[in-house]
């Protein structure tokens, strides 16, 4: 009897087991990409692992940290889930200065884990994202910047000694993306598609309410929306999942509330800077799947974080994806 009920339950597990795909992907976000340095966003690296439902299946299991709460938040069923292990920073545009403008952004640097779940109905996705982690010197920000500047023969960065102090890192974040699709497109051949992305996100890293607006073309593309709300909150690059390729361009529209170290969000002590209320970002990018890896890269065009200067920001982001068997 008790092998009578135990081998459905294996059957099922076993099942389950098939019915998602799991990807590991690394990304690396620099502004020595294109060509400038420092003055904002200056680097980002991730570290995740996606899962992703199996070519004829609905859905994967929950993200674990997310479970209890999605359904209460409006997220459905998961079509894809991410863990990652990220660092970013953010730097004035001298990095000459020994005591940097008190007018411009400070040296921050931040250490998190993020957990995101994505559920997809019909052309309708709803993304969940919960970060935890560390804001300060504990994030390694500094050794970081310090290591890639060394290799590439760039500018020591010489302000560290006056980054954000050591604070603990929370924020949680909800958007939601609908895609439009031509009614001719034909399956397997190259098509274009459209899509309009909103949300908001509230911590004390971030606070923002913004939009996003991308245009894509070529193959796979309804296998892959998933993977495009990655772009909230420069959590990474849209790629490709199995085989396909697309080409995509972009515009995203923030209305920051506040930002880690800017105007009163636990400024340095001494500084001036205030925060850029509103922030575009126009973006551009490509990825390429070719089974059971996909690469992708974009260029990435940013207002400035303070009001200190009009420069814009430019950086790239590339980003490796590989099948785990």
């Amino acid at each position: 009897m008790r092998i009578h009920y135990l081998l459905p339950a294996a059957l099922l597990l076993a099942g389950a087991a098939r019915a998602e795909e799991t990807h590991f992907s690394v990304t690396l976000q620099n502004d020595i990409f294109a060509g400038s340095d420092g003055g904002g966003y200056t680097n980002g690296i991730a570290l995740a692992r996606i899962r992703s439902v199996s070519p004829g299946e609905a859905a994967v299991a929950p993200q674990w940290l997310l479970a209890p709460v999605a359904s209460w938040l409006g997220v459905g069923h998961a079509t894809l889930t991410l863990s990652s292990l990220n660092q970013m920073m953010v730097t004035p545009a001298d990095l000459t200065r020994k005591i940097p403008d008190p007018a411009d952004s400070p040296y921050m640097g931040a250490l998190w884990y993020r957990a995101a779940q994505v559920s997809v109905q019909d052309e309708v996705a709803d993304m969940l994202a919960f970060n935890i982690g560390v804001i300060g010197p504990a994030s390694g920000a500094r050794q970081t910047q310090t290591f890639i500047h060394r290799i590439t023969n760039s500018e020591k960065p010489e302000g560290w000694d006056y980054q954000v102090k050591r604070r603990a890192l929370l924020g949680i974040e909800r958007y939601r993306a609908i895609r439009f699709t031509p009614d001719n497109a034909l399956a397997g051949k190259p098509s274009t598609d459209f899509i309009a992305m909103a949300g908001a996100s509230v911590g004390n890293w971030q606070s923002s309410a913004g939009t996003t607006l991308m245009l894509r073309y070529g193959t796979n593309l309804k296998q892959s929306y998933p993977t495009v709300m990655r772009i909230a909150m420069r959590a990474g690059d849209p790629v490709v999942l199995g085989r396909g390729w697309f080409a995509y361009t972009g515009v995203h529209a923030d209305r920051m509330f506040s930002q880690m170290g800017i105007g009163s969000n636990q400024p340095v002590q001494g500084s001036t800077a205030r925060l850029r209320e509103v922030q575009v970002i126009g973006l551009a990018g490509f990825a390429y799947g070719w089974g059971d890896a996909s690469l992708s890269f974009s260029a990435q065009n940013s207002s400035s974080l303070t009001t200190v200067t009009g420069r814009r920001k430019a950086y790239g982001s590339i980003t490796y994806s590989s099948l785990l068997r």
